[in-house]
């Protein structure tokens, strides 16, 4: 039965892995980590079991190749792997003051987010950094339309073609549907209803920031968040794709004026079969033996979208949007967001990008402070400054502490006076090493 689980602000270990933070992430007040506990709550109802089609979703094992020193990153919080195995938490099963408190960490480091958005149906895959799962974002019968019209293509990435859709805006999706532009417009304005921005949202029409094949006409204005023309993109059968660009470096966003907050990924095509849905033998009794004890094995490469750095891997169910953030609120890449594509051997992966950009200030992204920033100057010189400086102001201090000759008692008695609290003085630089 599906258990009930609980995102509480204290660590936990085995649930909150810790790496290395990235270069330029202490200035971005990276909190606590936000760990996952679990307490055994069983279903009440056949209703509080995952829904059909829902995504499937499961851990990696890491790399066996050791990271790279650019790929480290900040405290990562993962979700159980029964959870991910429910097809992600349900955030409806937490308590208002947890939800309250995840939710005020998303829109100070992110962007807020509405969890109660379709009816419940959100689903939370990874906690920090956030990835979000929407079931049913765009109709079935509505993905065939979009992938039939999937053809041709520049390349975006290694093994990714992106559809020039600016020609097939006007077209209908399908007879007797409406227009493409009117129906990708419809599907932003759907993103707006999850994705809250901090700020306002550049007026007029939601296709008229669109660029003429990608990004945004006009460089927005700063604080104001648009809709970049959404991408629709097709990795070829039993292809994987690189890392994909999902925010700009600095430099790119600095020249353009604008970079992606969040993407909403939907995924138009068929996922790969699942491991109990293939007929090759390898689910039989007899020969699986993790069936036998109610565990059975996953094909672990059977997926759609992988999160290489949070080993986290997706199949998501036709029509499933995933919101992800590659950025930070003040611009920067997280890194931890980076993913990739795959498709199987015998369909391609077809989906459809809607990014959301906010335009920066006059200034940029700044770059983060590092040690090469740093300038030391050493101030002084050899004569006031290190060891013999400081036997010198020693050798004064006890130079002070002699009484002159020729002094009369009542200059003797304020100089002994003197003398004392020059001692003391010593005592104290002497003490402390000085």
């Amino acid at each position: 039965a599906p258990l009930a689980v609980s995102i509480v602000l204290t660590p936990l270990a085995g649930v909150a892995v810790r790496r290395p933070t990235p270069k330029g992430a202490t200035d971005r007040g990276v909190p606590r980590a936000l760990a996952v506990r679990c307490r055994t709550a069983a279903a009440s109802s056949p209703a509080d079991a995952p829904p059909l089609g829902a995504t499937r979703v499961w851990h990696c094992p890491p790399p066996e190749k050791t990271r790279k020193a650019q790929q480290a990153c900040s405290t990562i919080s993962k979700l159980p792997p029964h959870v991910l195995g429910d097809g992600g938490l349900d955030p409806a099963t937490q308590s208002p003051q947890n939800q309250q408190a995840y939710l005020g960490s998303l829109a100070e480091r992110f962007l807020p987010v509405n969890l109660s958005y379709a009816a419940g149906d959100v689903r939370v895959l990874n906690v920090d950094p956030p990835v979000f799962a929407i079931p049913r974002f765009v109709p079935a019968d509505e993905c065939d339309a979009i992938v039939a019209i999937a053809k041709g293509g520049k390349k975006l990435v290694r093994n990714v073609k992106r559809i020039d859709l600016g020609a097939k805006l006007p077209a209908p999706v399908a007879d007797g549907a409406p227009a493409l532009v009117q129906r990708l417009a419809e599907l932003s304005e759907n993103c707006k209803n999850f994705v809250r921005c901090d700020g306002a949202w550049l007026e007029g029409h939601v296709a008229s920031a669109w660029g003429t094949e990608a990004g945004l006409k006009h460089r927005p204005p700063s604080g104001a968040f648009a809709f970049e023309m959404p991408s629709l993109c097709v990795t070829a059968r039993g292809k994987t794709s690189d890392v994909l660009p999902d925010a700009y470096d600095a430099d790119a966003a600095n020249a353009i004026g604008s970079q992606r907050r969040a993407i909403c990924r939907v995924f138009l095509s068929d996922p790969p079969a699942a491991d109990d849905d293939r007929d090759d033998g390898s689910n039989d009794d007899a020969t699986n033996d993790a069936s036998n004890e109610g565990t059975p094995d996953i094909d672990r490469d059977a997926y759609s979208l992988k999160f290489d750095i949070l080993d986290l891997a997706l199949a998501p169910a036709k029509g499933t949007a995933i919101v992800a953030f590659p950025a930070f609120a003040d611009g920067a890449v997280d890194e931890r967001a980076a993913c990739r594509v795959r498709a199987n051997a015998t369909t391609p992966t077809v989906w459809m990008d809607f990014p959301i950009a906010v335009g920066l200030d006059e200034g940029g992204i700044r770059k983060p402070v590092s040690m090469s920033d740093v300038v030391v100057e050493k101030v002084g010189t050899e004569a006031n400054v290190g060891d013999a400086a400081r036997s010198r102001n020693r050798q004064e201090w006890r130079a002070d502490v002699k009484g002159a000759e020729g002094e009369t008692e009542e200059a003797t008695t304020e100089g002994a006076a003197v003398a004392e609290a020059a001692r003391k003085k010593l005592d104290e630089l002497e003490k402390q090493g000085l």
